[in-house]
């Protein structure tokens, strides 16, 4: 789940992806008017990357719930002219949105020059008027202390995370080290660390071994006394000899062969 943010955003009740692509994802947002029981009222200060701090804007009752989407586009014109989309894709939306009414105070934002899927135009009279919040459908929150769908952990509930929780409900990243010595060529020995999900560090772990590139075989290195040791935690020098750690895959033998993308730094 993502860390909560605010933004303001232009609302579209229906937005395209071109037809026949293979950039289909739901990196749009589709839009639902509703009505709220909550009566939501108060005051604001609203600050974008784009056009910075805009203070003191009020803020009212809900206008629309959106949900991530993408789309075919079956037929299409601009300025009744027949088109066909350019291919200008975003981030995938995350999750869904609920969009307040927001009505800030001047000075406005000047017009800009944007592209999207539609071609390339001046917008002017720019004018706050919703403010979208992430939400999520039910009573399940990141926060609330129970791991929901989509969440790997929750605070203390840690599922199946060993270090500990983000604050996002993503596992705190883990670090296991491979130790490989062979006593028979001393001195030698070689370390490599390793940071991933706990499902990468695990496989990491799991084939703590150094060779030739390929599938991972136990003993590949030469000699008849290969020491390999995988323990957690970050890498120190090699514990027989001292020489330094290197990084993990994939530059370390066959090692190359786990998994070397990991959302952890």
């Amino acid at each position: 789940m993502k860390r909560f943010c605010l933004g303001v955003v232009a609302i579209a009740v229906a937005l395209f992806v071109s037809a026949g692509t293979a950039h289909a994802q739901n990196d749009h947002l589709k839009c639902y008017k509703v009505k709220d029981a909550n009566k939501v009222a108060g005051i604001v200060d609203l600050n974008t990357p784009q056009f910075g701090l805009e203070p003191g804007c009020k803020l009212s009752k809900a206008a629309f719930f959106c949900v991530p989407a993408d789309k075919t586009v079956i037929s299409l014109t601009v300025n009744k002219i027949p088109a066909i989309p350019l291919p200008v894709y975003g981030a995938d939306a995350g999750g869904d949105r609920i969009c307040y009414k927001v009505k800030c105070p001047a000075p406005y934002p000047l017009d800009q020059l944007v592209t999207d899927q539609f071609g390339t135009r001046l917008v002017s009279q720019f004018k706050a008027a919703y403010m979208c919040t992430p939400a999520v459908k039910g009573v399940g929150f990141c926060g609330d202390g129970i791991i929901d769908p989509g969440e790997d952990c929750d605070g203390g509930a840690l599922g199946a995370c060993t270090v500990g929780c983000e604050s996002d409900c993503t596992c705190t990243c883990e670090t296991a080290c491979c130790y490989v010595e062979d006593v028979a060529i001393a001195p030698e020995t070689e370390c490599f660390e390793y940071t991933g999900t706990p499902a990468q560090v695990f496989g990491f772990a799991s084939a703590c071994q150094l060779g030739p590139p390929g599938p991972p075989v136990p003993g590949s290195l030469p000699g008849a006394f290969l020491i390999n040791t995988a323990l957690p935690g970050a890498c120190v020098a090699g514990p027989i000899f001292g020489f330094p750690c290197v990084p993990g895959p994939p530059l370390a033998g066959n090692l190359h062969t786990l998994p070397a993308d990991s959302s952890c730094p």
